[in-house]
């Protein structure tokens, strides 16, 4: 949905104004404007309270908006050597062998995976890993109306919304819908948005229970904006082709 003249101006007013207001905002070109500099710089969180016991993982790296590029490290909950993936066109390269390779030399510690010949079972099985570090900056596209909450110390403006998966559904990439029903609640849920002075998602955070009542938190955070993605990776023979 595009913003008409009007509206389009109270928005802009509301975001250059200090305090709150319980006006609606439209966030409807928020997404546009944080996928036009077509890479940029994450860091991902998510942190889940399962009976009691948090478990953390942590995501960062560069991907692009426009491109399927991405170089992402990853911590994952429970500890564990970190993991480093590199997204190159249909090709997955990830040091997913690494452990095993220090305990055996015959071992190629990097793998690379061909998506394009998985079968759509295999597909939905195996983590579309751009798609997962990129679907915040989409979540905008899911509120029907948003709430101005106040200009933040850091320059940004935040926003409160619910987002509706059914809404945004219709608005964004089938990918980037796969990875939001990983990630997210099929219900609605409530999300927090930090916007710059140029409208550009700079993070967002979501929190919700699911149904065997763990708490789940998102926090995505979003910077240098156009900056260059790291494509390189080890020699081929310390590459095992994976791919079916």
């Amino acid at each position: 949905m595009r913003l008409v003249a009007p509206l389009a101006f109270v928005a802009l007013v509301l975001i250059g104004c200090g305090g709150t207001s319980s006006r609606p905002v439209d966030l409807s070109e928020a997404r546009a404007k944080t996928t036009a500099a077509g890479t940029v710089h994450f860091a991902l969180g998510v942190a889940a309270n399962v009976a009691g016991r948090t478990l953390r993982a942590d995501e960062s790296g560069t991907a692009s908006f426009t491109r399927p590029r991405a170089h992402v490290y990853k911590l994952v909950a429970g500890g564990g050597l970190p993991r480093e993936i590199v997204v190159i066109g249909p090709y997955t390269y990830s040091n997913a062998n690494v452990q095993a390779a220090l305990g055996d030399p015959t071992v190629k510690p990097w793998t690379k995976l061909d998506t394009r010949r998985l079968s759509p079972a295999q597909r939905r099985a195996e983590p579309d890993e751009l798609a997962h570090v990129l679907a915040a900056a989409y979540l905008s596209d899911g509120v029907a109306h948003a709430k101005r909450l106040g200009s933040q110390k850091d320059g940004t403006t935040r926003f409160s919304g619910r987002v509706d998966p059914a809404l945004l559904a219709r608005r964004v990439p089938p990918a980037i819908m796969t990875a939001v029903r990983t990630d997210y609640p099929s219900r609605p849920f409530d999300a927090t948005f930090w916007l710059d002075d140029r409208g550009r998602v700079r993070r967002v955070l979501a929190e919700y229970n699911t149904d065997m009542g763990s708490t789940i938190k998102v926090d995505t955070a979003y910077s240098e904006f156009g900056t260059g993605i790291d494509l390189r990776v080890p020699r081929a023979d310390q590459i095992q082709d994976i791919s079916p």
